[in-house]
């Protein structure tokens, strides 16, 4: 069983290799979970058992706000929120501020969890510290009236100048990881406004920029496209979404009406980021090619994918590839199913081979594509019917 992530709520831990060792990462926040012995594993990060040893660091933080919540408290006194708790053991993580970067500790199976770029935070750190005697850990400080954004590690506000762009997230100078690009770098007169517009101008310089401090040109990976892709999707800068794919200028119009609905770009967004951890070229539902602007979203036409679905079901039924046809069904019908059952179901139904016959037909005509699957009518109220279900269509019902 999937080990739940601490912070996110519902959103199970995947497994991640790192060089080689194998750790648990969130696919929704990007923290990482190391159980015993394996941050030792890494030597340029301090051990898991400096920040154990670090005994006058005995609060929790709450998983809705990063709250201080006392070994007394069972609820957060500020926003009555849970404690964040070890995905292992489920004992309450122990939150250590050190002058490198806070992490939480379990004191049970003493196993770390690490925030989003607090890993590489602790690059070439081999001895953690307390931070100033007579500070005081608290949450995060709110971003002052007149400030235009956060930091998204220490949440210190920041005016444009003062902040640091890196994969999509904005820094202050302490906490900048290596690579990152100055919003002092953006011309004068740049407005400021919502947090989202600047990050988003500020995105555009680091994909642009960076390495410019070393003399290198860089050119966005892979993950760094992909990422500023769903970006684009979700705060629906379509054009700018569509300029990163790999599409034709004569799919434009297509892209551009599919997308139109709100549901169906976050459902598309979600899929992007949700493979954005195991991505290199490919991943499921993301595939990415690199053509001489660099790398480049694949985007099908919005019923290519349920087409090819249901065409390769269709095919193992009429070849008895019932492995294969079993395996193109939904959840639910695989949890209902075997392939032998399947096989022996088609066998003995009168009418099987007409409703495949009848799902052929389907196939060369219109399909309805929303966030959650896809329709191909067979006429009044019937219709064979496919979900979408980690990144993939599945075959709910023929009719």
């Amino acid at each position: 069983m999937a080990r739940p992530c601490p912070l996110c709520e519902n959103q199970p831990l995947r497994p991640l290799r790192v060089s080689h060792v194998e750790i648990d990462t969130c696919p929704r926040c990007h923290g990482l979970w190391f159980d015993r012995g394996e941050l030792e594993r890494f030597p340029d990060r301090p051990p898991a058992r400096s920040f154990l040893a670090m005994k006058g660091q005995t609060f929790s933080r709450c998983r809705r706000s990063g709250h201080p919540v006392g070994r007394a408290e069972a609820v957060c006194p500020t926003c009555r929120s849970e404690p964040v708790r070890c995905p292992a053991c489920s004992e309450r993580l122990r939150r250590v501020v050190t002058s490198a970067s806070p992490v939480d500790v379990c004191p049970s199976c003493e196993g770390v969890w690490l925030d989003a770029g607090a890993f590489e935070a602790l690059a070439g750190v081999t001895e953690t510290r307390p931070p100033p005697t007579g500070v005081v850990p608290q949450a995060r400080p709110s971003a002052p009236a007149t400030a235009a954004m956060e930091c998204s590690r220490c949440g210190v506000g920041l005016q444009v100048s003062e902040a640091y762009a890196y994969e999509g997230e904005v820094y202050c100078g302490a906490c900048r990881p290596p690579g990152s690009v100055s919003g002092a770098a953006m011309k004068k007169g740049t407005p400021g406004g919502p947090l989202r517009r600047v990050l988003g101008a500020l995105s555009t310089l680091s994909l642009a920029v960076s390495g410019a401090a070393t003399g290198c040109v860089h050119t966005p990976g892979p993950s760094e496209v992909a990422a500023s892709y769903a970006r684009a999707l979700e705060e629906n800068r379509l054009a700018e979404a569509y300029a990163l794919t790999s599409a034709p200028a004569e799919a434009r119009p297509a892209f551009l009406e599919h997308y139109a609905d709100a549901s169906v770009r976050q459902a598309r967004a979600k899929e992007v980021r949700e493979a954005l951890p195991e991505l290199q070229a490919r991943a499921a539902a993301l595939t990415l090619v690199q053509a001489k602007e660099g790398w480049r979203v694949v985007e099908e036409k919005p019923e290519d994918a349920p087409r090819a679905a249901l065409k390769g079901f269709l095919d193992a039924v009429e070849a008895g590839h019932w492995n294969k046809a079993w395996s193109l069904l939904s959840d639910p019908l695989r949890a209902r199913y075997t392939p032998e059952r399947l096989r022996e179901d088609f066998k003995r139904e009168p009418l099987s081979a007409e409703r495949v016959r009848r799902a052929r037909l389907a196939l060369e005509g219109d399909v309805r594509v929303t966030a959650s699957g896809a329709e191909f009518p067979l006429g009044t109220d019937r219709a064979v019917r496919l979900v979408r279900e980690a990144g993939e269509y599945r075959v709910a019902a023929i009719e």
